[in-house]
């Protein structure tokens, strides 16, 4: 009987999941298949304040074009920036260079539950030191990569190497691609934090297979939240599932966007990339979807569960 009413909860759970991302009926079949397995599981996991309380000072791996907008839900978790006189980080609060502005000026004086990591992209260092406080999105390798490259000379004159960034001539995409393999690998593993990862002018030394499972396993076993770019919607719900809080518009808005007009929910054409494929950075990106797909279950999250979450898009 018991093993009956796990099946059919599981089912419901299916029928109201609608999982766009990677495809997918394939996704959805493994969403059931774990549905099951951690069945129960749940009532183990706590509350979202104890969660957010253990987690504290959040600090925010933040991969190059993974997504600026993901500081908006930062903020709005309870208690991490109390009093916070700003309902969005974005151009029109703090400027162009709302980034640096926020993480020099605004952060170290409001927000004490996270880490003011600054400058961005930051290498992760000491992992032993950040392990359990980690938060953070990851995304498509290839798609990553195109992002970088059509971002190229758009970004605001924010950072001492931006003006030498602009006198830079763009190099074809392909080598462009190959200098820049294995940058989130190169992110979780790199010691020197010195280095603001992802810039053209960081030219980091190739990485290995061996790289990126350390890097895979720091995914699975030091991060607090691991969220999807190409799923933003529920990895902000699932955000607020984990930590509390209410989701709110700003959170759902795209502050930082690679070029004016680009839609964020559309991938890249893929035959750009001519045959390229950053197979060091899949190991990463594929380790963040096994952890981000078993969450999704363990926290009861589906279009259904996040209706009142996504209410508030504008």
């Amino acid at each position: 009987m018991a093993g009956a009413l796990k099946t059919t909860r599981a089912l419901c759970f299916l029928a109201s999941l609608r999982v766009y991302a990677h495809g997918d009926d394939i996704w959805a079949t493994e969403l059931l298949q774990r549905k099951l397995v951690l069945s129960g599981t749940a009532t183990e996991l706590g509350l979202p304040e104890e969660r957010l309380k253990a987690a504290e000072p959040l600090w925010w791996f933040h991969c190059p074009k993974c997504g600026t907008s993901f500081i908006n839900a930062l903020i709005s978790l309870p208690g991490v920036c109390p009093g916070l006189p700003l309902h969005s980080v974005d151009s029109t609060t703090l400027g162009s260079c709302f980034g640096p502005n926020f993480f020099t000026s605004v952060c170290p004086s409001w927000c004490s539950g996270m880490e003011c990591v600054f400058p961005p992209h930051q290498a992760l260092g000491d992992y032993t030191a950040k392990k359990g406080r980690l938060v953070g999105l990851f995304r498509d390798p290839d798609q990553r990569l195109l992002s970088l490259y059509h971002s190229w000379g758009n970004g605001p004159d924010c950072f001492d190497w931006s003006e030498t960034f602009k006198n830079m001539t763009k190099p074809p995409f392909l080598e462009y691609a190959d200098l820049m393999k294995g940058g989130m690998t190169y992110q979780l593993t790199q010691v020197d934090q010195r280095s603001t990862v992802g810039t053209p002018l960081d030219v980091h030394r190739p990485m290995t297979s061996d790289d990126a499972k350390e890097a895979s396993r720091r995914v699975r076993e030091g991060f607090a939240f691991v969220g999807l770019t190409e799923e933003w919607d529920m990895s902000i719900c699932l955000f607020h599932k984990m930590f509390g809080g209410h989701c709110r518009a700003e959170e759902f808005e795209d502050v930082r966007p690679t070029s004016s007009g680009k839609d964020a929910s559309v991938d890249y054409d893929t035959s750009e990339l001519m045959g390229f494929h950053d197979d060091i950075d899949e190991i990463v990106y594929s380790a963040a979807l096994d952890v981000f797909k078993t969450n999704v279950v363990l926290y009861n999250v589906s279009q259904d569960s996040c209706r009142s979450c996504f209410s508030v898009r504008s």
